[in-house]
């Protein structure tokens, strides 16, 4: 059920819970626009997960350490582009999530993602890599033993009458396989 309030718009959930949208403008999502942004990322050239690979240079890290939603709950109109994730097309409440994994690495070392459009990949195994509508993810070096893996995921909260869903697009981040190998850095002024 949807209500206003001074703070605005209210939707009660059917798990008892309220959400409030200090924001009602619905936007409008079209995945295939995304994928029109380049993605500058580096990735492995060899493909990580063909069994060879597996056993000699590439490294697993799973699930992951925390989440960083990048704003409130906002509506959302999901056109039929979304039906190949499981989502009748409709006005939802969701927002954007950025989802983090620690990556052991060692000192000299940077991380180089997998290349997630790979027949091998596994499949629903990780979410986009930034904003593009490419599967995979970026890793910042945060100290020299650990790489910080970041890839986007959008949560639909709820419908327009309050039903709950939760669900994570395009994968939930408890079943990410965070695939990568470690290069050593190069001193280009030498």
């Amino acid at each position: 059920m949807t209500q206003q309030n001074a703070l605005g718009e209210v939707i009660s959930l059917s798990n008892g819970e309220m959400i409030t949208l200090s924001d009602t403008t619905t936007y409008e999502i079209f995945p295939e626009d995304l994928s029109d942004v380049s993605n500058l990322t580096d990735k492995a050239s060899e493909n990580l997960f063909d069994n060879i690979s597996r056993s000699t240079n590439s490294l697993r890290a799973y699930g992951y350490d925390s989440q960083e939603p990048e704003t409130d709950w906002k509506k959302y109109l999901l056109n039929s582009s979304w039906e190949k994730y499981g989502v009748t097309p409709a006005i939802y409440v969701g927002r954007y999530v950025k989802v983090h994994k620690n990556l052991s690495i060692e000192p000299g070392t940077y991380a180089v993602p997998a290349d997630y459009t790979s027949d091998k990949a596994p499949q629903n195994a990780m979410g986009w890599d930034g904003t593009t509508g490419i599967i995979g993810f970026t890793p910042t070096n945060k100290s020299d033993y650990i790489s910080d893996g970041v890839t986007r995921i959008f949560i639909i909260n709820c419908d327009m009458s309050g039903r709950v869903y939760n669900k994570n697009i395009p994968a939930n981040p408890s079943n990410f396989e965070w695939a990568y190998k470690m290069e050593s850095k190069v001193d280009i002024w030498d």
